[in-house]
């Protein structure tokens, strides 16, 4: 006995369909029902075991032929939709042009779910910039793709010029009624908006999606002080929404590259600084980097290796105002390399003129062996 079902109606496709547009289809709908309101709906359950049986039918050629045999009376009329379904990107799911299908499963609320207005989903970028751009701030630009409505359908995903055949929820009335007799009352058709028709054909610019890529300059403005990590949101310029939905944001992750010998914590710039004995021991006067150039300092005599000294308001802008850390020297003690026999007399006679033990100041305790 022949089946009754019209496996092509189920599939959401044309009679005459390619293997590739009912691959599609299937995939499409496997998609949509993986991400449906209440999962655990039985009639969910049951209209999945439908797409799989009408896929196993059509994707096999000789069933295929056997089926289109059978004389089986088709209600998805070749004036359908021949939806052209594109490959999307993760978590972002399509419905159009599947409502008929979507409806005979779901309850009036789960759908109403689906079609309610979503925002957009928002565009992430990295934006790498120099350490002295964090520091000092930075106007630049960067390049992203943005979805945005189509303009040739608005938005619509339908062909506005395109053919429009009757609305099969409402008849054509444009109305449908609620509730049983005698409390009864019309209500606009929420298939076709009251106009009793419905569009039977895509977009051709978008291809029914209701969307197009485009490349966008965005201007951004980098504010001084920035640390590596730091997000800048420009709201509004993500991805367009659906359904009315508000856009999503721009969110850009600021990576800073690495200075070759300033290091930053917090607002303060550390700058190890190298000196010999006989500067650390006699006290000199040595020019450092700053951001702005060179400055002078000062080291005191016999100042110690790990000291620091410090310039006030040389280090970065603070980035929420309110000041500017400081440039923070470390001192770190050279000892000469393969010295000759007179720099080892010199030294030698340095020992013997200063014979304090550094160590003694330290007061360490010596366990015996064998006692903890």
């Amino acid at each position: 006995m022949a089946s009754r079902k019209d496996y092509y109606d189920i599939l959401g496709i044309r009679r005459g369909a390619t293997p590739e547009e009912i691959e599609k289809a299937f995939q499409k709908l496997t998609r949509t029902y993986q991400f449906v309101p209440n999962p655990n709906n039985k009639t969910a359950e049951s209209c999945f075991k439908e797409i799989s049986e009408a896929y196993e039918i059509l994707s096999n050629k000789e069933k295929r032929e056997k089926y289109d045999r059978s004389g089986v009376e088709l209600s998805f009329l070749d004036s359908a939709w021949d939806y052209d379904v594109e490959e999307e990107e993760e978590e972002d799911y399509h419905f159009e042009g599947f409502e008929d299908v979507l409806g005979r499963y779901l309850g009036t609320a789960e759908l109403a779910v689906i079609q309610q207005p979503q925002k957009g989903r928002d565009i992430h970028c990295a934006l790498e910039i120099t350490f002295e751009e964090a520091i000092g701030g930075k106007i630049t630009e960067t390049q992203i793709g943005r979805e945005i409505p189509c303009s040739s359908c608005s938005g619509t995903g339908v062909d506005p010029a395109g053919h429009r055949k009757i609305c099969g929820q409402c008849g054509g009335a444009g109305q449908v009624q609620i509730g049983l007799p005698p409390s009864t009352f019309a209500e606009k058709c929420p298939r076709c908006h009251g106009k009793g028709k419905v569009p039977s054909h895509p977009c051709r610019t978008c291809c029914g999606r209701g969307r197009m890529m485009q490349k966008d300059q965005i201007r951004l403005q980098v504010p001084p002080g920035v640390n590596d990590g730091c997000r800048i949101f420009l709201k509004g310029m993500g991805q367009a929404g659906k359904n009315g939905g508000l856009n999503g944001d721009l969110i850009a992750t600021i990576r800073v590259s690495k200075h070759p010998y300033f290091q930053r914590k917090g607002d303060d710039l550390h700058l190890m600084v190298p000196l010999t004995i006989w500067e650390a021991a006699l006290g000199t006067e040595i020019k450092v980097p700053t951001l702005e150039g060179t400055a002078r300092v000062t080291i005191p005599s016999g100042v110690q290796e790990g000291e620091q000294l410090r310039l006030a308001k040389r280090g970065v802008p603070s980035f929420c105002g309110g000041g500017r850390g400081d440039l923070v020297i470390a001192v770190k003690i050279v000892i000469p390399h393969n010295l000759d026999d007179h720099s080892k007399e010199i030294l030698g006679e340095l020992q013997r003129l200063n014979p304090q033990n550094p160590r003694e100041e330290r007061h360490w305790r010596w366990n015996p062996k064998g006692r903890g």
